[in-house]
């Protein structure tokens, strides 16, 4: 009787891994739009940020956090099958954890505006990177030629120090413009552009 039900549990156990792995998959497509959205507006979003915007590969990292759990438990399902040992468990749940950067990497990455500067904490990083405007010495647009279209891509910030960040022109970018040209003559920051020689794909 107690074989019976160690045996009927732990069939229980297998289809609801196997329940469980499929929701991963399927989910990984907008979950993490959800999550990151939603946890960087609550701990990063302030009122006084003139713009906040989350890059698209925060969303791909925390994506394939997803998806590699997802993986780690279709091969421990494979496996199981003819190694069904505690080490076997053990090994599964190591390469569960490896996926735990994907997620901490992908929800502090994020940029964002302010009267201060540009403010930026990229994929690799957990602190965040203030670029203040008084240190910007040059703005470089930079110009794209889409199927014979050109139009904004990017702004490149140029610091002083030869360091710079790059934000991608976004509708948010445009709305904030005349800010940014506030700046520009209050600190004299330099204007180049690539719009007689921009980037084509």
């Amino acid at each position: 009787m107690g074989i019976f039900l160690r045996k009927r549990s732990n069939e229980e156990g297998h289809v609801k891994l196997i329940a469980y792995t499929i929701i991963l998959y399927i989910s990984s497509l907008f979950v993490p739009f959800v999550i990151v959205a939603s946890y960087q507006s609550m701990v990063y979003y302030s009122k006084s940020q003139w713009l906040f915007s989350t890059p698209s590969s925060a969303y791909i990292t925390f994506m394939m956090g997803m998806l590699f759990i997802a993986i780690v438990f279709t091969a421990y399902l494979i496996l199981k099958v003819r190694w069904d040992t505690r080490s076997l468990k053990w090994i599964t749940g190591l390469f569960i954890l490896l996926s735990v950067p994907f997620f901490i990497f992908s929800l502090t990455n994020y940029y964002y505006l302010d009267q201060k500067g540009i403010h930026y904490n990229s994929l690799t990083s957990l602190k965040e990177k203030e670029y203040q405007w008084e240190n910007v010495s040059t703005i470089n647009i930079i110009y794209r030629n889409h199927n014979g279209t050109t139009g904004y891509y990017q702004y490149k910030f140029l610091m002083g120090n030869d360091s710079e960040v790059t934000i991608p022109y976004s509708d948010k970018l445009a709305e904030n413009k005349w800010r940014m040209e506030e700046m520009i003559r209050k600190y004299n920051i330099k204007l180049k552009d690539n719009y007689k020689n921009p980037i084509i794909d």
